[in-house]
């Protein structure tokens, strides 16, 4: 079974490889596989972390598209990471671009 990482943009799986390039076999497994492939994400919104912005000053985010409260961790910039439960189909606010520049999935809370 692949291993599956968030990252910006969409689902990363261990290698490196997008989830959006994945067969429609592999896609399916992603989907049940106890996490939210980006094939399931509401039409308009991206799943995972992103920014709000191209700015230094732009927020990182996290928009969890599951009906389950997750674990994530946050990549600060310096210093140790961070780690925070995401409530379901939560926007939560994570910290400045200046601070954080990822976020990922990495269990249930």
């Amino acid at each position: 079974m692949p291993t599956f990482r968030r990252a910006l943009g969409g689902l990363l799986l261990a290698g490196g490889m997008l989830a959006a390039s994945l067969t429609p076999a592999t896609a399916a497994a992603a989907q049940t596989s106890g996490d939210v492939g980006i094939l399931s994400a509401p039409v308009g919104a991206r799943c995972g972390a992103y920014l709000t912005g191209e700015a230094w000053g732009a927020d990182l985010r996290y928009y969890h598209c599951g009906d389950t409260r997750i674990f994530i961790e946050i990549d600060n910039i310096s210093g140790p990471n961070q780690y925070t439960c995401v409530d379901p189909w939560e926007d939560k606010y994570i910290a400045e671009r200046q601070t954080a520049d990822n976020a990922w999935y990495i269990g249930l809370c």
